[in-house]
């Protein structure tokens, strides 16, 4: 028996004859302490729980739900989702949830998978590990190419997951809406992937699947998407993790626009070696992507390391760095901080981007210098951009051992050798 609890008579009546007609038992109320009425004296396995009712809310029926019938599985819906809500669900007890308006193909499917999971043992106390296979539930897609061995084999890597989950608030840079990450670890061969709040279609961080590179890298499948990766890839690049999901609403926050803060959040978490191991990417010959004064040119190496020269008007002018991928990269590279420039600020949010910018989240250039206090590193800008390459360049699921230079590159560059390499790939 599944029981809908809503105070919307529409959405009740909707769900119990969509489910009806799948074959499922269903019934429904309109209040949470109906629902706790009737789950006293019916076998009732699952309960699809709104938040926002009249008397209590569904986080206290949640709660009461969890604790005095531990075995019900509760879905909760909502029509203003969130992160942060998501989140507390979660650490409730609830096995999913569900947006409005409601997609009956995702619901169904939601429901399918939460009737068919067990209660899930030893969680963790503040937030729930992903349940034993539960990843290869969401979608086809997680095994992917990233672990097959048809590339030229490099250095040989274990294979790397967080210890735990973890999540993250923030801001969107360029939606300027307030978003946050959910990081959870996932089995070996698995790969990183992308994922809604309440989808289970992710998509894979692999180069395959970049939709857009306009100031910032995007993944696309199907509805699924998320934009402003690179600094979170940069980050997960330089802890050699390779096993990961990530739940998101459409754009990784931009936090102090920097990686330092997911590194930080990584030292807490813990990195945890597993068993199985995998291979670097070995560059054979050089490849050259060239545009203009723009180009980018990978050569084979014994490690993965990126020269890059920017030239822009004062008060940037000319600045060169090298750095060569190792331990430290927390220190050296992750502290540089997105930039851009006074002039362009208008453009780009009539453009609808940058709509999240703040002093705090950006280095901000005027005709003078920094409007928005002292750099980090003397040539942060130049570092920021190998900030970036690193996370675009790690878009093969894979470490790449090759030596990188560029010169007045951004993402869409970055992206093509990468899909250059791909190409090339035994």
């Amino acid at each position: 028996m599944i029981l809908i609890v809503d105070d919307e008579p529409g959405i009740r009546h909707v769900l119990e004859g969509m489910l009806t007609e799948e074959g499922y038992k269903a019934s429904s109320v309109e209040s949470g302490e109906a629902a706790l009425k009737e789950l006293a004296q019916s076998d009732i396995k699952l309960v699809l729980l709104d938040i926002w009712m009249p008397g209590q809310d569904g986080m206290q029926v949640l709660k009461e739900i969890k604790e005095r019938f531990p075995n019900v599985q509760v879905i909760m819906m909502s029509g203003h989702a969130s992160i942060a809500t998501a989140v507390k669900a979660t650490q409730l007890g609830a096995a999913d949830f569900l947006e409005k308006p409601l997609d009956s193909e995702g619901t169904l499917r939601v429901i399918k998978n939460a009737l068919e999971s067990s209660v899930m043992e030893g969680q963790n106390s503040e937030i729930p590990d992903l349940e034993p296979g539960a990843a290869k539930k969401l979608s086809g897609s997680l095994n992917t190419e990233v672990f097959k061995d048809n590339w030229s084999r490099g250095e040989k890597f274990k294979q790397k997951t967080l210890a735990k989950s973890a999540v993250m608030y923030g801001q969107g840079l360029h939606s300027g809406r307030r978003s946050g990450l959910l990081l959870e670890p996932l089995p070996e061969n698995s790969g990183i992937h992308f994922v809604g709040v309440s989808d289970d279609f992710p998509v894979p961080a692999h180069v395959s699947f970049v939709e857009s590179t306009g100031w910032a890298t995007t993944l696309r499948l199907g509805k699924t998407q998320a934009g402003t990766i690179e600094h979170l890839m940069s980050a997960l690049h330089a802890y050699g993790i390779s096993n990961l999901l990530i739940k998101c609403n459409h754009e990784v926050p931009v936090m102090d626009g920097s990686s330092r803060e997911f590194c930080d959040l990584f030292d807490r978490v813990g990195v945890v070696e597993q068993e199985a191991d995998w291979y670097a990417v070995r560059v054979e010959k050089p490849i050259e992507i060239k545009k203009g004064e723009e180009w980018i040119k990978i050569e084979p190496s014994d490690d993965f390391s990126v020269r890059y020269t920017l030239k822009y008007p004062k008060p940037l002018g000319e600045q060169e760095f090298s750095f060569t991928l190792n331990d430290s990269y927390k220190e050296t590279i992750s502290r540089a901080r997105t930039f851009g420039f006074m002039r362009d600020l208008g453009k780009l949010q009539a453009q609808g981007l940058a709509l999240g910018g703040r002093f705090d989240n950006c280095v901000l250039f005027g005709e003078d210098g920094s409007l928005n206090g002292e750099l980090r590193y003397p040539d942060e800008p130049v570092r920021h951009k190998i900030l970036d390459a690193i996370g675009d360049l790690y878009l093969l699921g894979r470490k790449i051992q090759g030596k990188v230079t560029a010169h007045m590159t951004g993402h869409s560059d970055n992206i093509a050798i990468l899909k250059a390499i791909w190409d090339a790939r035994s």
